[in-house]
């Protein structure tokens, strides 16, 4: 994983990796509150395949940047491709953010049985994928398994026996967050590949900048606006603080005078 700075606008969404039924705007809107607040997000994540950057997660904080105006963020990023942000977006929110519905849940499981490259990998294969409990996939892909599981689960209901709850999908203790046994993480072979990968691409423009004197020059350039640009965007953050302390002094001030106006009358 590498962070970059590049273009708000250069980050693609469209590329099938947002798995909710809706982006959540009131979600949105409190984003950018925090944000102009100060608060510091984690940085959205992406793949890059070379000439595009796929958007695999963090689309709420997408929106509030671009609500806020933002030209420029921040990200983190592994070579990847459409493909791969797509993957990673399949377990997105099991552990952090906004927790995934049902729907969002049935939408990533739907979503992976339905891919070329994974659907004759194990229930258990999809599971790890999408972060959900293997008996939650065999219900997707099997409506009889389905079927099974909810008449167990009436009959656990009804013997008032609830020592072995049955994977429903849903966001209770029914489909429990993953086990810290279970392996999530990239393996050795596929970190040491995005290792060498980044390191072959940051040798090969650092070669490009030190051969071509026009590019060292607009690449010092382009360091500098990014750090003006940085400044202007601390300055303007911190004055959107200002105006919010100085409107709530106002609305503190208006209410006082309203107290004595009521007074006199």
């Amino acid at each position: 994983m590498a962070i970059r700075m590049v273009n708000l606008k250069d980050i693609r969404i469209d590329g099938g990796t947002q798995f909710r039924e809706a982006i959540d705007q009131d979600l949105v809107k409190e984003y950018k509150e925090d944000m102009l607040g100060g608060d510091v997000f984690p940085l959205i994540d992406c793949t890059f395949d070379g000439s595009t950057y796929w958007l695999a997660r963090g689309f709420h904080r997408y929106f509030a940047m671009q609500a806020l105006g933002l030209k420029q963020v921040e990200i983190n990023y592994k070579p990847g491709t459409q493909e791969d942000a797509q993957d990673w977006a399949l377990g997105d929110n099991a552990e952090h953010g906004l927790r995934r519905s049902p729907k969002t849940k049935r939408n990533q499981v739907e979503s992976a049985l339905s891919m070329e490259r994974h659907k004759d990998k194990s229930d258990r294969e999809i599971a790890k994928l999408c972060k959900v409990s293997h008996t939650f996939v065999a219900s997707m892909r099997n409506p009889k398994v389905k079927e099974r599981q909810a008449e167990n689960q009436k009959k656990h209901k009804e013997s008032g026996n609830n020592s072995t709850p049955v994977e429903t999908g849903n966001n209770s203790t029914l489909d429990p967050k993953p086990s810290m046994t279970e392996d999530f993480a990239p393996s050795a072979e596929e970190l040491e590949a995005n290792q060498r990968a980044i390191e072959a691409d940051l040798a090969w423009v650092n070669k490009l900048i030190e051969n071509d004197g026009d590019i060292a020059i607009a690449h010092a350039e382009i360091k500098r606006l990014n750090l003006a640009y940085a400044n202007l965007e601390s300055r303007f953050n911190a004055l959107m603080r200002e105006k919010d302390a100085a409107v709530d002094l106002l609305k503190k001030a208006q209410r006082e005078l309203d107290k004595i106006k009521k007074a006199k009358k």
